[in-house]
């Protein structure tokens, strides 16, 4: 069985025909992928949030990553992600792992490294720190329509809840990155009709693959991190 992508790589795929989800899926499957993460970043900014502001430590956490791009990309979503926590009263908490379930018994990660409460109000928070190839704003809808669905209305229902997206994708290729972050009041949420019917092709397509099985996958798989459990 082919690994599922996770709830931001879902909103990625590309292709409105079967044919054309197949396609994207097979490249992605056979690609050599990253030979690196963005994990040790993301726990750097996830210290921000639990009070620590300390920003020249938080980027002495990179040392400790062996690809020499590794280092260099973390230590840029640190620069530009952790001051947006700096001065503010928040406190940051997890929830226990699960994976949002779709189709035909398939399950995604959420790539939620954490949770936190700002003035009464539960806030997910999700970094999106792909310089390219991350999802577009339209696709972000997707995945805040999952995120609030599947995890804010049933964890949290009757309570006043939001997301804090931070996006650090670059605008143009070969271009800096750029700080953009959303909450769901900027962000255009799915319907319940969109989404069904996407995750419905995108299944489909997974299902033929398998049926296949002419592609196997090349990708690395993602261990799970006890200090962020949803973000496998």
């Amino acid at each position: 069985m082919l690994p599922t992508p996770s709830v931001p790589d879902l909103a990625c795929i590309e292709g409105e025909t079967l044919s054309q989800v197949i396609e994207w899926l097979t490249e992605y499957y056979e690609g050599d992928g990253c030979p690196w993460n963005y994990r040790v970043g993301t726990k750097a900014i996830k210290s921000a949030y639990k009070g620590f502001d300390r920003l020249d430590l938080l980027r002495a956490s990179c040392q400790q990553i062996k690809s020499k791009q590794g280092r260099i990309s973390n230590d840029e979503i640190i620069q530009l992600a952790a001051p947006k926590a700096f001065g503010r009263s928040t406190q940051v908490f997890d929830l226990p792992p699960r994976k949002f379930p779709f189709g035909r018994k398939r399950h995604a990660g959420y790539r939620i490294p954490f949770f936190f409460v700002e003035d009464g109000i539960v806030k997910l928070y999700y970094i999106q720190p792909r310089k390219e190839h991350g999802p577009s704003s339209d696709q972000l809808g997707m995945v805040a329509k999952i995120h609030k669905q599947y995890l804010l209305d049933t964890e949290f229902f009757g309570q006043a809840s939001n997301v804090e997206y931070v996006n650090l994708g670059a605008l143009a290729k070969n271009g800096p990155r750029v700080v953009r972050t959303h909450s769901l009041d900027t962000l255009s949420l799915w319907s319940d009709e969109r989404l069904e019917d996407r995750l419905t092709l995108i299944s489909e397509a997974l299902d033929q693959m398998e049926a296949r099985g002419t592609v196997k996958s090349r990708r690395r798989p993602v261990r799970p991190d006890p200090g962020m459990p949803l973000f496998e």
